[in-house]
């Protein structure tokens, strides 16, 4: 009869790299900060695509991309890690005009006036028209959600914290 022969492996020899990974789960300050550069990037490319995955109901002003007039909600999105680390928060800046766009609805009618010229112009119907204020029958605005994260971003982030994780071992 054949006597075994075995090996053991006792958890102490490895105690020195389980405190190197438990350390690094629970200072996740580096890695969420690259987590929402992620994020950032990502929804930026939304704008700059009109949409994604399905595009945008397109805008009715002649030039330009839709929800990029000027840029500045675009260029406002950003990131903040959660004090305690654990988390990060993807947000806005302060126009007040972005939660219509994420969401869509209706402005109420109001008033304009001409503020940095002595009247507002505007074309109708091919005829240029020159007023001091016009009445704004109010407008319907159709959701166009930019605040979303893609498939291939959350597989991008899984990878970035695996290596987070994973480069004191090397």
């Amino acid at each position: 009869m054949a006597d075994f022969i075995n090996a053991t492996i006792e958890r102490h020899e490895f105690d020195t790299l389980l405190e190197i990974l438990k350390d690094r789960a629970v200072h996740l300050k580096p890695i969420m900060a690259v987590a929402g550069n992620i994020v950032v990037k990502s929804v930026k490319q939304n704008f700059r695509e009109g949409g994604r995955p399905e595009k945008w109901t397109q805008s009715k002003k002649p030039k330009g991309m839709t929800l990029i007039g000027t840029g500045a909600l675009m260029k406002s999105i950003h990131h903040k890690v959660d004090d305690d680390g654990m988390g990060v928060t993807v947000m806005t800046g302060p126009q007040k005009y972005a939660a219509i766009h994420q969401f869509g609805g209706t402005t109420a009618p109001h008033e304009i006036k001409a503020k940095n010229r002595r009247a507002l112009q505007f074309t109708v119907g091919g005829v240029t028209l020159y007023r001091k204020k016009v009445n704004h029958p109010g407008s319907n605005i159709p959701a166009r959600p930019y605040m979303l994260l893609q498939d291939e971003d959350i597989e991008n982030i899984k990878k970035v914290m695996l290596e987070y994780l994973k480069d004191p071992i090397k």
